[in-house]
Formats: structure tokens, sequence, C-alpha cells
């Protein structure tokens, strides 16, 4: 698979949209009002978050291709206490609004205009990357709001495929300062099903997380699992000690010194 792929980034964000939306649509107005795995974001903050977010994005998307105006701080600040203003069902219509925009905009660029880069608050990247970004917060607030209710819930299997060559790209940008400078000189390995078998040594040396292909012969323990189960854990979605009893998760060596890896993700 190639590393940001236009073709699989684009129909894994929609297909995250509608599995969301047909949620939304079964649940009852106690339930908007309810908690998310995040605590302090109910399903309706939530909700409101991902509706601005694209409606931002889209902005984003015409700076770069067509030379909008940017967004001012005032602008942005406008979108977000718009959004935050509703109730669920015109929230919901508004999410629904806005994520139609975005995704119309992006499935009806031209082939010459898919190359092309985007500035944002990342830097700049290809197109294909810069919806990664937007994928990784879809999905991962998605599963916030499922997973409350169902706690078997999962990243979708095309979100998890989409968004490898992502995850892999932000673990040192996600890792905590803190953790990186307790857990100095660390080294794991990893065996990752993506759904090919990926095998790479995850180090932690000089405040920074490094990825190197192939096993990593002084390695404190060994983990193996699924592409979407590490997703969750570099995002701060998986507790370690339950994964591991439930059986997502394999760890071989030091347990102790694997169960910190939870420190060195705590999410976001």
């Amino acid at each position: 698979m190639q590393r940001h792929e236009f073709a699989s980034v684009i129909p894994a964000l929609r297909r995250e949209y509608e599995v969301l939306d047909a949620y939304l649509d079964a649940i009852n107005a106690a339930h908007w009002l309810g908690p998310t795995y995040c605590p302090e974001w109910t399903v309706q903050k939530t909700v409101s978050h991902l509706g601005s977010g694209a409606e931002l994005h889209l902005r984003t998307l015409k700076e770069n291709l067509e030379g909008a105006e940017p967004t001012s701080a005032e602008a942005r600040q406008r979108i977000w206490d718009y959004f935050d203003s509703l109730a669920p069902e015109p929230l919901q219509a508004q999410f629904r609004a806005r994520m139609d925009a975005f995704l119309g905009y992006l499935e009806g660029l031209p082939a010459e205009q898919r190359e092309r880069t985007v500035r944002f608050f990342a830097g700049e990247a290809p197109i294909a990357e810069y919806a990664q970004y937007r994928l990784s917060e879809l999905a991962l607030h998605s599963w916030d709001i499922r997973v409350a209710l169902d706690p078997t819930a999962r990243l979708l299997p095309t979100t998890a495929r989409a968004l490898w060559p992502h995850v892999l790209d932000n673990l040192n940008r996600r890792a905590s300062a803190a953790a990186k400078a307790e857990l100095d000189g660390a080294v794991y390995d990893f065996e990752v099903l993506t759904p090919a078998r990926q095998q790479f040594a995850l180090a932690v040396r000089d405040g920074a997380v490094q990825v190197h292909e192939g096993a990593a012969p002084a390695a404190l323990a060994s983990l193996r699992l699924p592409a979407e189960a590490f997703t969750r854990l570099y995002s701060g979605r998986l507790p370690l000690e339950q994964a591991e009893a439930a059986g997502e998760v394999g760890i071989s060596g030091d347990r102790a010194a694997a169960l910190r890896l939870n420190a060195l993700f705590p999410g976001f």
C-alpha cells in the first residue's frame, strides 16, 4: 500500500460518516446528552466538534485550491459557537450538510487537483495525507460515541487500513513528552496485522519515538495486535491490561514495561 492513497482515504471518510449518521439516527434524546469515551464531552458536544470541523476543513481546502480568503480567528469562533448552540435535531442536520459538502468537494476534484498540496496546522501535505487527519478525527470521535453504548465497538476496517500510514507518521507527535523522558532507551517489538503482517520496533530515544523495520534484539516486550487496536493504542483508547485480558493484544516479555505504553500515548 502506498503511504497516502486518495482512492482509499476518501471512501473511508464517507463510510465513517455514513456509520456515524446512522448511529445518530438510532439514539434517543437522552443519549445525545450522555457521555462518550472522552468523559468531558457529551455526544452532542462531539457532533458539534465534528460538524464545525467539516466546515473548517472545507474552508482550508478552498483556501489552498481556489485562493479563497483565509478564515480568521473570529470566523472560526463564530462557527464553533454556532454549532455549540444547536439542539440535537438541527445539529445532526447541520453535521450532515457540512459533511456532504466536504466529501462532495473532495470526491468532485479532478485528477490533476488531487495531487496538489495543502497548508494546514500540521504543515504542508498532499490532499490525501491532509484528508487522513480528518479521517482520524472523525473515526476516533465516532468510536468515542459508539463505544459508550456498545463496549464491543471497533474502528471500521476501511478506516484502519487507510489510516495506517498516518498512524506511523504521528507516533512521535502524539507521544507524551514526560513519558518519552521517563522511558528513554526503551524498545518494544510489535507485530501488527494491517491486514498483512508487519513487524517493527518502536524505540524511545533522545526525547523521540522512532520506528524501525524488523525485530529489535533487546526489546523489553513484544506486542501482537491488529492495526485497528494499535490505532486505538496510540490515540489513548486501548487500556492494555483490559485488552490483554480480552484477547485483543498478546504481550510477551516485560509485561509491566509494555503496560507503560499507555502512559506514552495518553490520548487526544
